[in-house]
């Protein structure tokens, strides 16, 4: 090894690096537009946005679809923001968009009303998957999808890198354990018609577009190298909160997280 790091290394690595710069052409989140195009829902179908944050998604659903969209969200302050864009918002899409309160596990739908369940970035916050999973199905027509994005833990997870990302808990939620994910969508009664490990796909692509992995990267290092500065200014409650942030991102481009999609259906 000291002999290729003197010798044969140096003439490799500019040949190395050049390769390094080469895109392996990651997928990208649009991925799930493209697959909800691929189910072919016609114009007016119900779909539900399960955490739509600000609305961003569920106006997408409708303006490129035609469907009809329920954002649920348990924070009032989403809410409020997401009915706010959608003043902003054609009356062709606005008309079809709506926003109440709800959780992944108390969706407020009735039994099998619904054609499209889309959940993206929600369930590492759920309390149960188990139940999620299980009201995706209740509120699925017979033949209805969901199409469902998860950040997961991997084995290079290490336990103590808990406390960053998850403060309150101190340990990895089962939210974000393969194990319990398969388990609960197994006993949902929903089938797997896809699955794609997507591993830290979406993150190469934001790093190749905007940079914004390794701004991360360096706001880790800021955080950690000087955090007193931060927690005098924000408190500590919001320190961890932004360092499990960063590291969240950090953590998926290095494969201590990764990212799956399934999209599930009600036989």
């Amino acid at each position: 090894m000291a002999s290729f790091l003197h010798d044969a290394h140096p003439r490799l690595e500019a040949a190395f690096v050049a390769m390094l710069d080469e895109s392996l052409a990651p997928r990208d989140p649009s991925m799930l537009l493209a697959t909800v195009r691929s189910l072919d829902l016609p114009p007016d179908s119900m779909a539900v946005d399960v955490g739509c944050g600000e609305g961003a998604h569920a106006f997408r659903l409708a303006a490129h679809f035609g469907l009809r969209v329920l954002g649920i969200d348990p924070v009032q302050r989403h809410l409020d923001l997401a009915r706010e864009a959608r003043r902003s918002e054609p009356e062709v899409v606005a008309s079809r968009v709506s926003f109440e309160r709800g959780t992944a596990d108390r969706i407020p739908l009735r039994d099998a009303s619904v054609d499209l369940v889309w959940c993206r970035d929600t369930l590492a916050h759920a309390p149960s998957l188990a139940s999620a999973f299980r009201e995706f199905a209740r509120v699925l027509r017979p033949g209805g999808r969901a199409l469902v994005h998860q950040v997961l833990a991997t084995d290079l997870l290490a336990p103590e890198e808990a406390d960053w990302l998850f403060p309150v808990l101190g340990v990895v939620p089962a939210s974000v354990d393969l194990d319990t994910t398969e388990g609960a969508i197994s006993h949902s009664g929903l089938v797997v018609d896809a699955s794609v490990d997507l591993g830290s796909e979406w993150g190469e692509h934001e790093e190749e577009t905007s940079g914004r992995s390794s701004r991360a990267l360096l706001h880790v290092a800021r955080l950690q190298r000087d955090p007193e500065r931060y927690r005098e200014a924000f408190g500590d409650a919001a320190y961890d909160v932004m360092l499990g942030e960063c590291l969240w991102q950090v953590y998926g481009m290095l494969g201590k997280l990764t990212s799956r999609v399934h999209l599930l259906r009600r036989p």
